[in-house]
């Protein structure tokens, strides 16, 4: 991004599953905004990829685990003179200035490349540079919400994928390595990329996997260039980065002589060390050390160290003055994002992020906690606003839940925090408990509360089920469970359940006895041990995209590093498949994406539950969704499976009554 173009903030309209954002970049050359409409939920599931190849995800060595790297996917066009001019169906990412006048564009293509193109203008013909792809590991969006395209001066920055896939099978190693050289081998030839300035090699630079790319100037990026360097990345977090500069020279008659790059050897540094941090008015490579009892910056420049940053950065999450959120020591009462803060009563201790409404999770020294949204900091009063862009395409869903009123219920104990959604129709309902994260739920006790369940996040539970049945969150501190051993844990879901039923039995008296029970992902494994170690006895239950094979995940499993060796019992009592035979007539239903991205909850650990269930004469059903991942993404998916449930849900709703105590 440079002056001649600034990013609009990103605009939201429309509610649940038809939520459409709105990203537009004003070029000021020509006073054209580019605009590129995102369906939050697309309209039909996508094309399953190959996991190895084209996952699109991010190895994340501060968590242990694949995340996904989102990019906004729409549609792409311009608005000139009030006139909307559709580019493209599909657009991954806004359009970048390129030249005086023209514009770079991207697409996804359904086997994973990029296609990379050009126009002088508005309206023109396309001219196609080739096929770029992302690199094994991802690369984190940069503020434009672009993931492979990087605007350099007048130049665009691209990779240019280089692998031909193998005739040869690999043949993986018995070894106890986390990342075995087989497999290493196998992602950096899948991986394998050139980088490429504008319709050239980039100079300087080897092909191989880029593993960190932040666009800037100087421009950052750290390559493996060989199998070993990838490694050392997997195994040990550290990669060669370089430091890329284009200056303008000129020749003796003083005339412009045209782009000039220089390429420097940074060194082998750990990811995490590297960063860009806002100096006065500049932007500059930062290298962080994070030390037991503090953080120290030092800004760098053509490769060296120059200076010390004056105020180090505690509770980091992102990229200081460019992305996430940040505590500078000196500050300790100040949370800073680009763009705003706010400030506390007291130092802050810790933030976290808050995935289901884009806010931060702010636990003071007090121990009080705060939700702060990070959208920038609000208007003056009397300041102009900005227009609305126009909707150039988006096919709208069926909302099952729109303008559907409801009612929130929640209530503070002692020991963890519970909510009741539900419509008053449904009160008398069978009710659904759901494991979820304490994180997830309000902190405050509130009375009955109104809301409009279509303004819940699509594929919740609450969106899916509320409408036609009490939905009971129970809070478990996931974070607690990965410091105590297996009884722990047990006792944590008993008293889980024991609470659930507790609320049920005062709030809602005339719900039928032996409700059912239910989660995603981490809870979803929780439910599954709580059933099938005899913790819990509910009417059925619904797994959504859980792992139940804990020897599967020696990278550990959320936020639970563990080893087998280290806890031989945790892994034990986490694991359920030889439990299947205990299901005591409890009916089950699973479901998954069959490109689940996360490594732990691959469709293999539903599939495998499903195997010993039926084995062991249980009632199991599993549905596996084509061309979804860990979170639902299409509308359809979403809108198919919260049927299958309810359905399901009613068939067995007619079940012989079980205790609501063990």
């Amino acid at each position: 991004m440079n002056a001649a173009s600034s990013l609009l903030p990103v605009e939201h309209q429309r509610e649940g599953i038809n939520q459409v954002s709105i990203h537009a970049l004003v070029d000021h050359r020509t006073d054209t905004r580019a605009v590129l409409e995102a369906p939050v939920f697309h309209t039909f599931p996508k094309t399953r990829m190959d996991l190895l190849r084209y996952r699109g995800v991010t190895y994340d060595r501060l968590s242990g685990d694949l995340i996904p790297s989102r990019v906004p996917r729409g549609y792409l066009g311009t608005v000139s003179a009030g006139h909307p001019l559709l580019f493209v169906e599909r657009g991954d990412g806004l359009p970048l200035p390129f030249g005086p006048r023209g514009w770079v564009l991207s697409a996804w293509q359904d086997d994973g490349h990029v296609q990379v193109s050009t126009y002088d203008e508005a309206g023109t013909a396309v001219s196609r540079w080739g096929a770029s792809t992302r690199s094994l590991l991802g690369l984190r969006p940069n503020p434009a919400g672009s993931t492979r395209l990087w605007h350099f001066g007048d130049h665009v920055v691209w990779l240019r994928q280089e692998h031909s896939p193998s005739k040869a099978v690999s043949c993986f190693n018995s070894d106890d390595e986390l990342w075995p050289d087989a497999l290493v081998e196998e992602f950096f030839t899948s991986s394998l990329c050139t980088v490429m300035f504008d319709d050239a090699p980039l100079p300087g630079l080897p092909q191989g996997s880029v593993v960190l790319l932040e666009a800037g100037s100087p421009f950052l990026i750290g390559m493996a260039g060989t199998s070993q360097e990838l490694a050392a990345f997997m195994r040990e977090d550290h990669v060669p980065h370089y430091l890329i500069n284009l200056s303008h020279g000129e020749t003796e008659e003083g005339l412009e002589s045209g782009p000039s790059l220089s390429v420097s050897l940074i060194g082998d540094l750990p990811r995490g060390s590297v960063s860009r941090y806002s100096l006065g008015d500049h932007s500059t490579v930062v290298f962080t050390e994070r030390l037991i009892d503090e953080v120290t910056s030092y800004c760098a420049e053509d490769g060296s160290v120059i200076a010390t940053v004056a105020d180090g950065v505690s509770h980091y999450t992102g990229i200081p003055g460019l992305t996430g959120a940040w505590v500078e020591l000196g500050t300790p009462q100040v949370l800073r994002w680009p763009g705003g803060s706010w400030t506390g009563d007291s130092p802050i201790k810790r933030i976290l992020p808050n995935e289901a409404n884009e806010k931060i999770q702010v636990i003071t020294a007090t121990g009080s906690h705060r939700l702060v949204g990070t959208d920038g900091a609000a208007e003056a009063p009397g300041t102009p606003q900005t227009a609305p862009a126009p909707i150039l395409w988006c096919p709208a869903s069926e909302d099952p839940a729109d303008g559907v009123p409801g009612t929130v219920i929640t209530r503070i104990l002692p020991e963890r925090s519970v909510d009741i959604t539900l419509t008053e129709s449904a009160r008398g309902s069978v009710p659904l408990i759901w494991f979820d994260s304490s994180w997830a739920l309000p902190t405050e006790a509130s009375e009955p509360t109104p809301i409009d369940l279509g303004s819940l996040q699509p594929d919740s539970v609450r969106w899916c089920h509320a409408g036609s049945r009490p939905v009971v969150r129970v809070g478990i501190d996931y974070q607690a469970l990965a410091k105590v051993h297996a009884e722990k844990i047990l006792a944590e879901l008993h008293q889980a359940w024991q609470t659930a039923l507790d609320v049920i039995a005062n709030e809602l008296p005339d719900s039928p006895t032996s409700p059912f029970l239910g989660g995603h992902s981490f809870g979803a494994a929780l439910a599954a041990v709580s059933v099938l170690r005899d913790i819990s006895s509910p009417r059925g239950v619904l797994l959504r995209s859980g792992a139940y094979d804990r020897y599967t995940t020696p990278a550990g499993f959320q936020h639970d590093r563990r080893t087998a060796a280290s806890d031989p019992g945790l892994y034990s009592m986490m694991t359920v498949l030889p439990c299947a035979h205990a299901h005591r007539g409890i009916p089950f239903l699973l479901t998954c994406g069959d490109s689940d991205e996360n490594s732990a909850t691959t469709p293999e650990q539903s599939l495998y539950l499903y195997e010993n269930l039926l084995v062991a004469d249980a009632d199991v059903t599993l549905s596996i969704f084509p061309g979804e991942g860990h979170v639902f993404d299409s509308r359809q998916s979403i809108v198919d499976r919260r049927r299958l449930e309810e359905v399901w849900m009613s068939e067995h709703s007619q079940s012989s009554q079980r205790p609501l105590h063990q």
